[in-house]
């Protein structure tokens, strides 16, 4: 075994591709990203991807008013001028939904600057020009959610876009906007075999689930596949890059945000069940034991939860969890102790 090996990564065969570091070596190539997503959106023939440029932690800035920063996982521009977002999450988060929709709208407007850029839009007429003020390009988000995301309403993979209210009753099933549209893989709910797993996407999110779990995966046939899971493969990697494999984790700012929402979905489930349990006594005395008891017992629970994601991770240090409440250490100390 090679020295230069973390302790907490040998025994494995590839590093985490759920993590910033194993995601960037997984789709490290244009064919790779082209393979993924000319799968994922169903593209065949003259449709497929011809040619792409593709850049990880693209920061988007804008003034509005005040200066916002937001870094794409994974950003591609195609031939066609198609944008692309790629964003591995692996947790999950208040407000979510907005995430997704504020990315979008960053994704769309520097799809809308970056267009307008190109020698083709500059060599159109001053008319040509205004008469296309408003235009925007295909932009698309394609978010792999490593946790449950019920809006899929039970399949792994779900299209998310803009429709008519009114043809949907009537039973048109056609979007209103096909320039705009979101994919969302729920990764929990992708179940399939080895031997179930047949076309390319199957085997994307195949290795996107498995490889973490240390043991070398099949040979499904693909070469792109193949080549991907060499690059994220450990004996593989130099020192550098095992380092931060083998700290990555859940980034501080989610981690913030996580503790937030379970304490404010703390409070609020805690109040109602307080107040249901004050209500049958009837008495004011038994609403508010019942809302302050409801309230510490569901907060506690939302915080053993984040023990128990935390500890699923290889390594976490003190810097990334000097956030956490006292109690929250103190818990982490005794399942470490457990461990």
């Amino acid at each position: 075994m090679n020295q230069s090996i973390p302790e907490t990564l040998k025994g494995k065969t590839y590093i985490d591709p759920r993590t910033d570091t194993g995601f960037k070596n997984l789709f490290a190539s244009k064919d790779a990203i082209k393979d993924f997503v000319d799968g994922i959106l169903h593209l065949k023939g003259d449709d497929r991807i011809k040619d792409l440029k593709y850049s990880f932690d693209e920061a988007i800035r804008f003034m509005v008013p005040k200066e916002r920063k937001i870094s794409l996982d994974a950003f591609a521009t195609t031939g066609s001028n198609r944008f692309l977002n790629i964003e591995m999450q692996k947790a999950d988060h208040g407000f979510f939904i907005d995430r997704t929709v504020l990315y979008k709208a960053f994704l769309i407007i520097k799809g809308k600057q970056d267009m307008e850029n190109t020698e083709e839009f500059k060599a159109l007429t001053k008319e040509e020009r205004e008469g296309r003020r408003y235009e925007i390009p295909e932009c698309i988000s394609i978010w792999i959610c490593d946790f449950e995301l019920p809006q899929t309403m039970g399949s792994y993979i779900d299209e998310w876009a803009v429709y008519s209210r009114e043809s949907l009753s009537k039973g048109c099933t056609e979007t209103v906007f096909p320039k705009n549209k979101y994919i969302m893989v729920n990764l929990p709910r992708f179940d399939k075999t080895a031997d179930e797993v047949k076309d390319p996407v199957d085997m994307w999110l195949y290795v996107l689930k498995h490889a973490h779990e240390g043991k070398p995966l099949p040979d499904f046939g693909n070469d792109i596949v193949n080549e991907a899971l060499n690059r994220i493969k450990i004996e593989n990697l130099d020192k550098t890059t095992l380092t931060e494999a083998e700290k990555e984790m859940t980034t501080k700012e989610e981690l913030a945000c996580c503790f937030a929402y379970a304490k404010i979905k703390g409070r609020e489930e805690g109040r109602k069940e307080g107040l249901e349990e004050g209500r049958k006594e009837g008495l004011e005395e038994g609403r508010k034991e019942g809302l302050e008891e409801s309230r510490k017992e569901v907060e506690k629970k939302a915080k053993l939860e984040m023990v128990d994601a935390m500890l699923a991770n290889p390594k976490f240090t003190d810097e990334d969890i000097s956030a956490i409440s006292g109690v929250l250490l103190e818990e982490i100390a005794k399942r470490r102790v457990q461990r």
